[in-house]
């Protein structure tokens, strides 16, 4: 079988210098990469991710985090409490300006923060896959009601369509994540609000679910673009939180819990779409994923994030999940990882390993210099005073990545 290795293919010794002499300005004209086009469907075989001529593909990419679902601590939205999430933010604008004026600023906000040049970007620093959050929000009302009747004219599909039209025509795969479900899959404030976690225990929550996902299927089913659904974005991420649903992440009752979910899930998405790859999350952990085989799952993709930045710990989840693709058939993914002062030594176990990988994240406002390939800290803006039009001039004009910092430190990492 044929290996294609879709890593960074742009010139290191260009990225090298950029690293040294702490360049800060958007790099396009230092690379040249270009992705193999046409894409083709992926499908699971032994372990590996196969397209269409048999060869296997080793996706490489990075999260579009902060698009569509602002998570607060890398926003220019001040952290009012702990836990404020874009949930909390929309209830403010929403009172404050009203449901339409609101729908401008987020259409404002996400036409600007990702566009096409970003995509071209992401090629030409060697990316061959995005992965893009998402969530309820973007295409239903909090009561589980889609936003229109037609999903061509539903703002969240527009935005998706858009997306996986784009990355095509780049060479630049897709993985579709629900990072925040109706209801919330998690405590965690990362699923757009903090402290529910009711996916589990509430069925109407658990049905808007269904109807998401059955609704995404029938709309990327034909799509080669996608590489795979991310059912839940890290379910039971419910560490430092109280309450009757706040699950350890590995406990009996939460992996109980977790994987009705994905069975509810997977065979709505599988009803529909019989053909794309699936993504299971186990967060921290493969292990607490059961044996697709017991359950007649096919074409499943098993993820978990790696946020450790100690030798040892990198090994040891790099190990499991090459434990995962053996003894399960499954291929696996670190779905999000960011490894600090360790990500070159984490880089040279995930291509020695063959491991597909993601990074957290693109770009980011006042999360610091690691978190994004590109960041820009700016005064926070309190959006509970500042008025619309400064907000939207904002949005229209501080947006552009070629004003963000590149961090070509924390790109040799991935690139060394």
């Amino acid at each position: 079988m044929k290996r294609i290795f879709c890593g960074f293919l742009a010139c290191l010794s260009a990225l090298l210098c950029l690293a040294s002499c702490g360049a800060q300005t958007q790099p396009l004209a230092d690379y040249a990469n270009e992705n193999p086009k046409p894409l083709s469907l992926l499908q699971v075989h032994d372990g590996a991710l196969v397209n269409e001529a048999g060869e296997t593909v080793i996706l490489n990419g990075v999260n579009l985090g902060n698009w569509m679902l602002m998570e607060t601590w890398m926003s220019f939205v001040p952290e009012y409490t702990e836990d404020w999430g874009y949930y909390d933010t929309l209830d403010v604008l929403n009172e404050r300006f009203g449901a339409e004026q609101t729908a401008a600023l987020v259409e404002a906000y996400e036409e600007n923060f990702i566009t096409e040049a970003d995509i071209a970007q992401i090629e030409r620093l060697g990316f061959n896959c995005v992965r893009v959050p998402f969530w309820y929000r973007n295409f239903m009302r909090e009561d589980g009601a889609f936003l229109t009747e037609n999903p061509d004219d539903n703002p969240g599909f527009r935005r998706l369509d858009w997306l996986v039209d784009t990355c095509e025509r780049h060479g630049i795969y897709v993985i579709l994540d629900l990072h925040g479900a109706p209801g919330g899959q998690s405590m965690n404030h990362c699923t757009g609000k903090a402290g529910r976690n009711e996916l589990y225990e509430n069925e109407a929550r658990m049905q808007q679910t269904v109807a998401l996902w059955e609704t995404i299927a029938a709309r990327y089913r034909d799509s080669k673009a996608v590489a795979a659904y991310d059912l839940l974005n890290e379910p039971q991420n419910n560490g430092g939180y109280t309450g009757d649903y706040a699950w350890a992440a590995e406990s009996e009752e939460a992996v109980r819990r977790t994987n009705e979910a994905y069975d509810t899930l997977y065979r709505a998405v599988r009803a529909v779409d019989p053909d794309h790859v699936i993504s299971f999350e186990g967060v921290w952990s493969t292990t607490v994923l059961p044996d697709p085989r017991e359950k007649g799952y096919e074409n499943l993709l098993y993820q978990l994030h790696l946020y450790d930045d100690t030798r040892g710990m990198v090994r040891y989840r790099v190990n499991e999940l090459k434990d995962a693709r053996k003894n399960l058939g499954v291929a696996v993914l670190v779905g999000e990882y960011n490894n600090h002062e360790k990500e070159a030594y984490a880089q040279r176990k995930y291509r020695s390993a063959d491991i597909n990988r993601v990074k957290w994240t693109y770009k980011t406002f006042n999360a610091g210099e690691q978190w994004g390939i590109f960041n820009k800290d700016v005064e926070r803006i309190d959006i509970r005073t500042v008025s619309y039009e400064a907000l939207l001039d904002f949005f229209e004009n501080e947006l552009a990545t070629d004003t963000f910092a590149f961090n070509a430190e924390e790109t040799a990492r991935i690139t060394n």
